[in-house]
């Protein structure tokens, strides 16, 4: 983890955004989780070059989003991370076993509620996100949930591709109600026993009823494809 910051660290310094981002990551642990969140998912871009071209684009509705991406094709991806506080989720059965104290990831080794897909959907819909996505450029929302749905991946298929209203609604992304929106990546940051360092995760799912206008570029979606869908990325400690 240490050499980890470090690298982002440089990053961000890189970036000249080293004054903004320091505070964060020596505040509390939600203010710590969000602008880690934030710098990891654009070390990862940058390193994969989708480069920084701007940091704090406005959005609609007088609203900011993290930063826009440049891509081959000249178009700029508007990105917006969202790295719920995932402490204020937990049971209190789970504050008093210390879960607060362990990593926010833990592969394999915890279950969550039953309804996995329902923070996901709620993450989209909120009125501090969805709002800010224009339809007049591609926008990308990057999410790293409490939840881990990479090890549940049906869920993702729920929130976002459900063509019936069995768990609540239909997916978010089988009718045009959110046609401002291009797609969503999942994105995790954790360490293995055998690993040696900090492994990123990176999932893409796009929206076929996006508007053309705001669609992913297909730089992005070949990135995706390349991948098998999951980017992975060491820095080793």
């Amino acid at each position: 983890m240490a050499k980890e910051l470090d690298e982002l660290l440089r990053f961000a310094d890189g970036q000249g955004r080293l004054p903004h981002f320091v505070p964060r990551l020596e505040a509390r642990n939600a203010q710590r989780d969000e602008a880690l969140s934030e710098l990891r998912i654009a070390y990862l871009f940058d390193e994969s070059r989708f480069p920084v071209v701007q940091w704090e684009p406005p959005g609609l509705n007088g609203k900011v989003g993290e930063y826009l991406l440049g891509t081959p094709e000249g178009q700029n991806i508007f990105v917006e991370v969202k790295s719920p506080g995932w402490e204020g989720a937990l049971t209190e059965a789970a504050r008093k076993a210390g879960r607060a104290r362990l990593p926010k990831f833990i592969p394999q080794a915890e279950g969550g509620a039953i309804g996995n897909w329902q923070p996901l959907q709620r993450c989209i819909a909120s009125e501090k996100t969805y709002p800010k996505f224009a339809p007049t450029q591609p926008n990308l929302l990057a999410d790293d949930l409490h939840v881990d749905l990479f090890e549940i991946p049906e869920h993702i298929e729920v929130a976002l591709y459900a063509d019936h209203a069995l768990y609540g609604e239909v997916g978010y992304f089988t009718t045009p109600r959110f046609e401002n929106l291009g797609g969503v990546a999942l994105f995790r940051a954790f360490s293995e026993l055998r690993s040696s360092g900090i492994e990123y995760e990176f999932q893409l799912f796009a929206n076929p009823f996006a508007l053309p206008s705001t669609k992913l570029p297909d730089s992005l979606l070949r990135f995706k494809t390349k991948m098998r869908g999951i980017v992975r990325a060491s820095i080793a400690s």
